[in-house]
């Protein structure tokens, strides 16, 4: 990780007061000389071809990291990985701590440890926050860890469906009919990363976010929301690269020909 300039935040920030209107009220940054990586297990592009199967379990996973975000088997719910514990968002929409048997087909985790942290206030909807975040980034070609705390004054969050275990349908067809779930007014956790474009057949590009909220009882993809007048806490935690480990024991993901068709450029 990293520690940047001074004038290079307050920079950022000047370019944040465009639609926050507000100064930080704190800025901290962290130093250290260790290599730091976000670990990915599989890439996007096998699930949006239709891969859902890996073999790594929720408990091998946790020597990756303890902050991230994934699936399951067969999408059989989403996967949210904070402070080291790792969570399973059924199709119900309900939490739980994800048993260490259970096995996932796509993760992506790290170790958090936040270089910088702003504190200000903040009003506008989830694609607002987004763009302000990018705008505060030092570079759009590094990946970064992300943590933004806020309370929400309305939020709408997707689920899995599970599938069969021979269903290969792109992912993009199959989020078209995933489970919402809405809340309003509720606390909670932003988990996810900044993925640069040149990436972006690894993850979601420029950003893939889960929620969990303070009382971990609600989860899940976070597709949209808005915030009003509430302060925001966030913490960017800049990645050297990625180490990614591949499907290799998949027959079907060493065969598949891996051209990029108009729906799976969707999702």
């Amino acid at each position: 990780m990293r520690t940047y300039h001074r004038k290079i935040i307050c920079l950022s920030l000047l370019i944040l007061s465009v639609s926050c209107q507000d100064q930080p009220t704190e800025i901290n940054s962290k130093q250290t000389s260790s290599s730091d990586k976000i670990w990915h297990y599989s890439i996007l592009d096998a699930m949006r071809r239709g891969i859902y199967e890996g073999t790594n379990t929720v408990k091998e996973l946790k020597a990756h990291g303890d902050f991230g975000l994934g699936t399951f088997n067969h999408l059989n719910g989403e996967l949210v990985a904070l402070d080291g514990v790792i969570y399973r968002i059924p199709p119900s929409g309900e939490v739980e701590v994800a048993p260490d048997t259970m096995i996932s087909p796509f993760t992506s985790l790290s170790f958090f440890n936040a270089d910088t942290t702003m504190t200000f206030p903040f009003t506008g909807d989830f694609e607002d926050l987004k763009r302000n975040i990018e705008g505060i980034l030092p570079s759009r070609n590094v990946p970064y860890a992300i943590k933004v705390r806020s309370q929400w004054s309305e939020i709408t969050v997707g689920g899995a469906k599970p599938v069969e275990t021979t269903d290969t349908t792109e992912l993009a067809v199959l989020m078209k009919s995933r489970p919402q779930y809405q809340a309003e007014n509720i606390q909670g956790m932003m988990i996810g990363f900044f993925t640069p474009s040149l990436m972006s057949n690894v993850d979601l590009s420029p950003f893939h976010f889960h929620f969990l909220s303070e009382d971990k009882k609600f989860a899940g993809h976070l597709i949209k929301g808005s915030i009003l007048n509430a302060e925001l806490h966030i913490q960017i935690d800049s990645k050297d690269g990625y180490e990614i480990e591949l499907l290799n024991q998949n027959r079907r993901y060493r065969n598949l020909n891996f051209k990029t068709t108009k729906e799976a450029a969707n999702y």
